[in-house]
């Protein structure tokens, strides 16, 4: 039976140096013994735990989540996305990611791609990638499975042909879409039905997406990428001058690779590697802050804010400087951990504005994932320990707007993501996958799976694994209230601009961020919506045996366990 709380709190009073404690936003927690899911969509989350139930394993129920979100959170994520897992077996302690982010065109004209104006790099068919999710999801699923493909997609497809419940909190997504679905006629006509934005409680269909679902259900990684769906994406492309090509869907492949690690307050904190940027950045600003011992009983004490968010936009520059899907990258991050360049970091962390040690790594416009970026994130741990920690995303909402006809399949939008700057490890090339912010991270301590999380949120999810990571284990707050905590989130250097910006969800108290401008030298901190700082999903594994799913309410996740 699952049992559910919510996260609720009071103002508390406090001074200016006291400890700053603003109204929680609500997680829902869920207990069980013999499974737990947290998603981005209780349908999704279902799926996932009567796969555990019907005696599937982590990645089995992985695989149903996995392509029932892509059905429930279309403009967020699906089969014309990307995709990063972080497995870790119970048995033998193996971590390892499946990588499996969207590439370009082999017949991609790099330099023709630099010269496009904005909006074109951004959406439409000049942002098309060649999508990764469903082979990431499939090699998932051939490496650590064990129950049948037809059977873990068989929600997924019943959710397309019957249709999904628009939640409440999702239909600001669809009305922040209103252009996109408009201008694109097989957008709009799958997602606004007879020409109006979703409500909350009705349902949306696509029997079309269920009709390629079938097909993947059936032959597998063959349905997608070669055959009839592959022929329709690769015509709809075509026609509207995408460079894709058959042999580009044909010879796409997911990646098996280590992760990154680092240790923190006594856990062992693993995420994603390169071409995946937001796990380096995350890592490499916990490494940073490892050494530092902060007073006080939470992050969002002004100082103790001021300090990991100063840590984190020099991680986060440092980072930009090798993180991508370029030879030698992986390499180069390690080499960031090292003592001195770890305090070096932390010494130009301390100053109030930013030194010429971080001006390599100003950031220009294009070289940002958009706050706007839209990916969904959950979490499976099953009764024998074993986890998946995934995060999967069309990039920006709806991707590049674009549905091949009879597909059903939103296509991503990810060469957005390129840097156009010669020499940078992201800089758009031919075959390349653009780095992205996602980052799905494992939890462990002395060999036992301590937690599952991460969550979506364009440039936003990093700071807020920071935030969250740093609050649980430096400070000692239970998940629960770290999750639920107000978010601030430090604003990436732009080239050529010094100071340091932040912002901040609404529900924050204003005195926090009175302090960070008045007093500690930050500037700006606009209020921004809630959603745009993503929704965490965790799952927890506690001592007893006990597993603890947790939810943000921040968008339509729900936590289910057994």
């Amino acid at each position: 039976m699952t049992k559910t709380s919510w996260c609720r709190g009071a103002v508390l009073v406090w001074v200016l140096i006291a400890s700053v404690r603003a109204v929680p936003m609500s997680v829902q927690v869920a207990e069980g013994l013999g499974g737990m899911v947290a998603a981005g969509h209780p349908d999704a989350t279902a799926a996932g735990v009567a796969v555990l139930q019907a005696g599937g394993n982590a990645v089995d129920a992985a695989v149903a989540v996995g392509f029932a979100l892509g059905v429930t959170e279309p403009y967020g994520s699906g089969l014309g996305g990307k995709l990063a897992l972080v497995h870790r077996d119970a048995k033998t302690g193996k971590v390892s990611v499946i990588e499996a982010l969207d590439a370009a065109s082999s017949h991609l004209d790099a330099a023709a791609f630099r010269r496009l104006p904005a909006a074109e790099r951004n959406s439409g068919p000049a942002s098309v990638a060649v999508p990764g999710f469903v082979a990431g999801m499939l090699d998932a699923h051939a490496r650590w499975g064990s129950r049948p493909r037809e059977e873990l997609l068989a929600p997924a497809i019943k959710l397309a042909e019957s249709g999904f419940e628009v939640r409440a909190n999702q239909v600001r997504f669809f009305r922040s879409q209103e252009a996109k679905m408009r201008a694109n006629a097989e957008l709009g006509r799958i997602y606004m039905p007879d020409g109006k934005l979703p409500q909350a409680g009705s349902r949306i269909a696509s029997p079309d997406l269920a009709k390629t679902l079938r097909v993947i259900a059936r032959e597998g990684e063959a349905g997608f990428y070669r055959g009839p769906v592959a022929e329709a994406m690769v015509r709809a492309l075509r026609e509207a001058g995408s460079p894709l090509r058959a042999d580009d869907f044909s010879t796409y492949r997911s990646r098996l690779d280590e992760p990154l690690r680092v240790k923190f307050r006594g856990m062992e904190v693993y995420s994603a590697p390169p071409p995946v940027s937001g796990g380096g950045v995350y890592l490499l600003a916990l490494a940073a802050l490892e050494g530092d011992r902060i007073e006080g009983d939470s992050v969002l004490r002004p100082d103790a804010l001021d300090r990991v968010m100063r840590v984190f936009l020099e991680a986060d520059a440092a980072c930009r400087e090798v993180l991508g899907d370029a030879k030698g990258s992986r390499e180069a991050w390690e080499r960031l951990l090292s003592a001195g360049r770890l305090a070096q970091l932390r010494e130009q962390a301390a100053t109030r504005t930013a030194t010429m040690a971080s001006v390599a790594g100003w950031a220009r416009e294009d070289d940002l994932e958009a706050m706007a970026a839209e990916t969904t994130h959950f979490v499976v741990v099953d009764r024998e320990g074993n986890v998946v920690s995934a995060t999967q995303s069309q990039s920006n909402h709806f991707g590049s707007g674009i549905v091949p006809p009879g597909t059903g399949v939103v296509l991503n939008n990810s060469l957005s993501n390129f840097n156009r700057t010669s020499g940078n490890p992201n800089e758009v090339k031919a075959g390349r996958r653009p780095r992205t912010t996602i980052t799905p991270a494992v939890l462990v301590r002395d060999g036992r799976l301590v937690a599952g999380i991460g969550l979506p949120g364009g440039s936003r999810i990093p700071s807020a694994m920071v935030q969250v990571t740093v609050d649980y284990l430096m400070f000692g707050r239970t998940l629960e209230e770290a999750i639920g905590a107000p978010r601030f989130h430090p604003v990436t250097r732009r080239a050529g601009q010094p100071d340091s910006f932040f912002e901040t969800e609404r529900e924050t108290d204003y005195r926090v961020a009175e302090a960070l401008r008045e007093r500690l030298g930050w500037k700006d901190g606009t209020d921004a919506e809630t959603e745009s700082f993503g929704g965490v999903n965790a799952v927890e594994r506690l001592p007893d045996g006990r597993l603890r799913g947790y939810a943000d309410q921040r968008r339509s996740n729900t936590a289910m366990g057994f």
